[in-house]
């Protein structure tokens, strides 16, 4: 089997696949439940389809927005979580969305807070094993523990088996994540069930395994492979996520008001 980090591409007998449409873009949702075939976290998976050679911002951060409201609840605590490694561009989608959500729970105990009905938001960026020396699992284990939040989202860079769902495709879960399992490098999951508190995993398939393309090649070479404008790519859907987190965290401000907060 392929390597991915989508549920859309594992087919299995007994999985449906439900389609429908949002904001112009096709919405598929995959239920998974205990004990599934496809041996992966029982939850909700949502794949929007998107083209960022087509489609403007907006359209895919509204759609992107509309779905997440399903997910992340309208009050309490948030913890924003941006994984990978900056240094390399297709893992960089991650920590680059974070960099532009707002946090805010520093601002609580202000007068302005309070009259905007805004939310805690906190936001880190984990880095990587080979760079801290901790698995980010760990990282979001302890700073939960400290500030309690009521959920955490984390962003990834995800891999994928199929062509047209390569850096075309944003897919929302609200089982976690096992950064790295896609590529076969999985590490400790980052879970309810690792962090104590519900975590949405928000992530866009930014790498391919060559034999996926090219399975005569890639039966010989364990590569993955990424587009040409992947600067282009990261840069794009690390906005379009931004956009619908702050949209969805901070409500009463628009988005010219919540750019002259971001640091």
């Amino acid at each position: 089997m392929n390597r991915t980090d989508l549920a859309l591409e594992l087919a299995c007998d007994g999985i449906n696949h439900k389609e429908s449409e949002i904001n112009g873009l096709l919405l598929v949702e995959t239920q998974l439940g205990e004990n599934n075939p496809l041996n992966k976290p029982a939850g909700r998976y949502i794949t929007l389809h998107c083209d960022y050679q087509i489609n403007d911002e907006k359209t895919e951060a509204d759609a992107l927005f509309q779905t997440l409201t399903n997910f992340i609840p309208e009050t309490g605590k948030i913890l924003i979580a941006g994984l990978g490694n900056a240094n390399i561009t297709p893992d960089s989608l991650g920590v680059r969305t974070a960099a532009q959500v707002v946090a805010t729970a520093h601002l609580s105990g202000s007068e302005e807070f309070s009259d905007l009905g805004m939310r805690s938001v906190y936001v880190i960026e984990t880095g990587v094993l080979a760079q801290t020396g901790m698995e980010s699992s760990r990282q979001l284990g302890f700073i939960a523990g400290g500030i309690k939040p009521d959920m955490v989202v984390a962003i990834d860079s995800l891999a994928c088996s199929e062509t047209e769902r390569l850096c075309r495709t944003i897919q929302v879960t609200d089982t976690g994540i096992a950064p790295g399992s896609g590529v076969g490098n999985a590490r400790l999951e980052i879970s309810k069930k690792t962090l104590g508190v519900p975590v949405v995993a928000v992530g866009v398939p930014t790498v391919i395994d060559l034999s996926s393309i090219c399975p005569e090649v890639g039966e010989n070479f364990e590569s993955m492979v990424v587009p040409r404008d992947i600067d282009n790519v990261i840069r794009h859907f690390s906005k379009v996520i931004s956009k619908a987190l702050n949209r969805i965290l901070i409500p009463a401000l628009t988005e010219e008001e919540t750019a002259k907060l971001r640091f």
